[in-house]
Order: C-alpha cells, then structure tokens, then sequence
C-alpha cells in the first residue's frame, strides 16, 4: 500500500508536488464560492447560512468519536508490517461505532430542527436549512473512511484529486445557480450535500479496486480486545482533546453572535477567510505530516522526527513573515475585494490579528509529533490551559471594546484568540523540546529585512494604485503586486531550497 522503497526524501518532494498542486487549486474554489454568495444573498441569509454551519461544526466534534483520527495513527503501522488483517479489522471498527452516532446526530438535528430554529437561532426560517445541513453527519463518515485510507497510504493523488473535483463541481453549480436565477439559499445548501453525495460514491469505488479487492477483500476482520482497547483508547483521548479544539474555534464567534448584533458575527466571518489564507501554504505539509510520522515513529527513527520539525520550524517563520507583512499593507484591499465595501470593517480585524498566526504555524507541527507519538495525553492537557485563556481573554477584551462600535467588539476577540496561541504554543514546544535544536536567526533576518524594504516600496508606489481600481482590477492589482513582492525573496532563498533539499536527501533510506 506505501512504496517502502521511497526515501523519507522522496515521499515529501512528490507527494507535496501533488499536495501544493491541488491546495492551490482547491483553496480558492471555496473563496470564489463565498464571493458568490456575498453577492446572491443577503446578509440576513448568509447570517442564517453561517450560524447553521458554525452549530454543525460544533457538533461535528462527536459524530465518529474521532476514531477517524485514531485510524489514522494505527493504519500506517498496520501497513509496514503488511497486516492487512488489523488494517481491514480497525476500519469495521470505526464503521460499526461511527455509523450509529452520525444517524443519532442526524435523527436529533432532523426531528428538532422546528425547536432549534426558534429557541436557538431565534429564526423560523432556519429550519429548513437546518434539515439539509443534518445529512452533513452521515456523509461525513461514509466519506472519511475511505479519504483517511488514501491519507493512511499516503496516496496524495487520490484524497485531495477527489477534493479538488468536488469543489470544482461545487463552483460549477454554483455558477449555474447564479447565472440562471435559481439562487437561493435552499438550493445552494443542497449543492453542497449534493456533491458529497456523489463523490462519496466515487471514493469508495475507487477504495474497492485500489485497496479492498487487492489488499483486503479475502483477509478476516480479528476481534482482538488489546486492539479494541487500543483504538477506543486513543480514540478516547483524541475526543477529550477534538472537545476542547472545537469549543475553541467556535467560542469566539458563538459569544459574538451572543453578545453582538448578527452583523458583527459576518464581520468576524470574513476576516477568518482571509486570516486563513496563509495557510494554504503550511497545510499541504501539514496533512502529510500525519502518517510520515506515524510511520517513523513505528520504525523508532526519532532522528527522523528531529530533522522534519527543525526544517519546518526554520521556513515556517519565514513564510509568517512574508506573508503577513504583506497582509498587513493590503487588509483593507483583501477585504473589499473579496467581500465588497459593506463588508470592509473586516480589514481592522485582520490588520490587529495577522501577525499572531505564527504561533499557530509552529504548534501545528508539534501538535502533529505529540499525537503520532502516542502523546495525546499531552496535546489534550495544552488544549485545556488554551481554553482557560481563551474565554477568560474574549470576555475582557470584548468588554474593554464595548464602547466602540460593535465591528470593533470582534477585534477584542480576535485578539483573544491570537494571544491565547502564544502559551499553546509554548507549551507545545516545551513537550517537543527532545526534536529541537538551534533557531537559524540569520536566515530569519535577511528575509525580514528584504520582506521589510519590499513591504514599504509597496505601501509608497502600489498602495496608490487601488485608490481608482475597480474590484476586478483591485483584484489583479493583488496578484501583480504579490508576484512583484515574491519574486526577490524566491531568488534570495533559491539557495536555501537547495539546502533544504540536500537535508532531506541525507536521510537515510528507510527500512
């Protein structure tokens, strides 16, 4: 199922080929949707849309137990040792837990979407929404099984070629949507089930010749109770850690919509589409992180481990600097280009807020090693001192805010969140420390300084230029201004990458 014969080398310079390809692909189909949407709908229905995603996402968090997770950690040891057995017994596991949860979550949303849309959302007409979005649950699994195998297998082809063409087929129905005047807020929640209904279908199509058939077709399902013990066990603790995450990611803005006018939520909504946006860059490497280090950790080849986070810590700082300078000059634009004038607030937050994703960069990484080294117990415990920052930290600086206008509420929490990722991270660090070693300071350096000369040549002659522009032409006016920008830094470090591919070509051939 993994080409054993690859090197660790040649696993990350193909697979991030593919990965890169169909994350700068796939990433703005979803910005180009919303556009659509910003523009189609108003901003009570793309209210109602987001407040009903952001409750799914909630809930989300139990609707496989997070075995997904857990299958993730133990399929990639399965596969070295060829245990196909195991491998084919911890799926039936997960599919025999998480299909009865996922129809539990969708009978309770289904049947007590009239109660919610009126006691919680305090609309009648977020019922409907409501119902199409609860089949979300049952898709969700169905779907996860076979894209965490293609992860597991580290076939990057598979798992994000599927994703690019369902978004593609998402944008495409959309548009049509658009164009003939069949836009609405119904029909553009069922485009979205739609398609996960169809390539649902195609995954597992392609899961039955590629692995099934092959692999596991004649090989029994083991009810094993130390490997039962083990998959719930991590599972267990991947959910207690998968609790405090999502209450995390949605306590800003559920405390918003509380607390503030809905207008101030969508504010808050469009700046997090933005601030994400670097990281399109770092989550290609992310999501190949999973299963290289599962699979290194079941070798014990910790040196491996070492040099993967020292080299990703180095050009990770790089990247933040880069890119959040940048955003720094051009929020305003970014914002009112994407998502219109009315919207513009949004560029405030994001101004205040970027240069804290650094830490959220790095913790990914560690986050990663702690939970493919079977130290789950530790990423939950960080988790937690996260949570009692976080809250404590919304509520103050929301009420330090009050005085202002309510756009400006949603900076006191954005702030909240930026800096509860300073301790995250350090904590985080401290529980990796035997992976660490010396910090480049003079590669960091150079590139702030060029990124910092660059960063200021455009604030004096292409800041100008959007006061005329268009949006469309605002538009190409960013992405001219960001190859200008990336040009010199690419030709300063083009040395670096060739250090940076040596290093991974004197790791040793794996066995």
């Amino acid at each position: 199922m993994i080409d054993l014969k690859e090197t660790l080398s040649e696993k990350f310079i193909k697979r991030w080929m593919w990965l890169y390809i169909f994350a700068f692909l796939t990433g703005p189909i979803g910005y180009f949707v919303k556009i659509i949407l910003s523009n189609d709908l108003s901003v009570g229905e793309m209210w109602i849309l987001y407040w009903v995603i952001s409750l799914v996402s909630l809930l989300s968090v139990y609707h496989d137990l997070w075995l997904t997770e857990s299958l993730n950690f133990f399929l990639p040891k399965f596969i070295v040792e060829a245990d196909y057995s195991r491998f084919k017994s911890v799926l039936a596991y997960a599919l025999f837990v998480q299909l009865p949860t996922s129809l539990s979550i969708w009978l309770f949303l289904y049947l007590g979407s009239d109660y919610i849309a009126i006691n919680y959302f305090h609309d009648a007409n977020t019922w409907n929404i409501l119902r199409i979005f609860c089949y979300f649950f049952v898709l969700l699994n169905l779907y996860g099984i076979a894209s965490t195998v293609y992860w597991a297998t580290q076939n990057t082809k598979y798992q994000k070629g599927l994703e690019l063409l369902r978004m593609l087929a998402i944008l495409g129905l959309t548009l049509s949507l658009s164009f003939t005047w069949y836009w609405n807020i119904v029909n553009y929640s069922w485009n979205w089930i739609f398609w996960i209904w169809i390539w649902t279908a195609i995954s597992y199509v392609l899961f039955y010749h590629k692995y099934y058939k092959p692999y596991l077709k004649w090989v029994k399902i083991v009810y094993e109770k130390p490997l039962i013990k083990k998959v719930f066990s991590y599972a267990i603790w991947v959910l207690l850690a998968a609790n405090v995450w999502m209450v995390l990611s949605q306590v800003d803005m559920q405390l918003i919509i509380y607390l503030l006018w809905p207008e101030t939520a969508w504010y808050y909504t469009n700046y997090l589409s933005i601030i994400w946006i670097p990281f399109l860059m770092i989550v290609p490497i992310i999501w190949f992180l999973f299963p290289v280090i599962s699979e290194l950790h079941g070798k014990w080849d910790e040196e491996k481990i070492k040099t993967i986070k020292n080299l990703f810590y180095k050009y990770f700082w790089v990247i933040w600097i880069i890119v959040s300078w940048f955003m720094f000059i051009f929020a305003r634009e970014l914002t009112t280009t994407l998502f219109w004038q009315k919207f513009a607030f949004s560029w405030d937050i994001l101004m205040f807020s970027i240069f804290f994703i650094v830490f959220n960069f790095l913790l990914q990484i560690n986050f990663q090693i702690l939970a493919w080294t079977w130290r789950i117990r530790d990423r939950v415990k960080i988790l937690w001192v996260w949570l009692a920052c976080n809250i404590p930290l919304n509520l103050i600086l929301i009420k330090a805010f009050e005085s202002a206008q309510s756009w400006t509420w949603a900076l006191g929490s954005s702030l909240a969140v930026g800096l509860s990722w300073i301790p995250m991270f350090y904590l985080s660090h401290r529980a990796t420390k035997k992976y660490s070693g010396k910090f480049d300071l003079r590669f960091f350096l150079k590139n702030a300084l060029l990124s910092a000369i660059l960063c200021l040549l455009l604030l004096i002659f292409g800041k100008p230029l959007f006061i005329w522009a268009n949006r469309i032409e605002s538009l190409f006016l960013i992405l001219i201004l960001w190859i200008l920008y990336i040009m010199p830094l690419i030709a300063l470090n083009l040395k670096e990458w060739k250090l940076f591919l040596d290093e991974l070509l004197k790791i040793k051939k794996s066995k």
